[in-house]
């Protein structure tokens, strides 16, 4: 009778041991998983203010744009005043 009871108290330990290993790996599985996803959320983040950082370098070249368009036309604007006071001055002469 007392090796049934020796077998039974080792089944026991037996189960005792694998359900510690089943809630260590469970443990550990979760840790991983969540340090994964905090990584994966630290890179939304980082790819978010990438791209409001491209953004706002697109909106600076894009006010430079407009402001170099009207240097242009004001720049173009003065020239063709030139040019029609030449044209004025030179009809003077004659």
């Amino acid at each position: 009778m007392s090796g049934f009871w020796l077998f039974d108290a080792l089944i026991i330990l037996l189960f005792l041991v694998v359900l510690l290993g089943v809630i260590t790996l469970h443990f550990l599985i979760s840790r991983g998983y969540q340090k994964e996803n905090k990584m994966h959320y630290s890179r939304i983040a980082d790819l978010q203010r990438l791209v409001e950082m491209e953004l706002e370098r697109s909106r600076y070249f894009s006010d430079q744009v407009d402001f170099l368009a009207k240097q242009k036309d004001h720049t173009q604007d003065q020239l063709d005043l030139i040019r029609l006071q030449v044209e004025a001055m030179k009809k003077g002469e004659k």
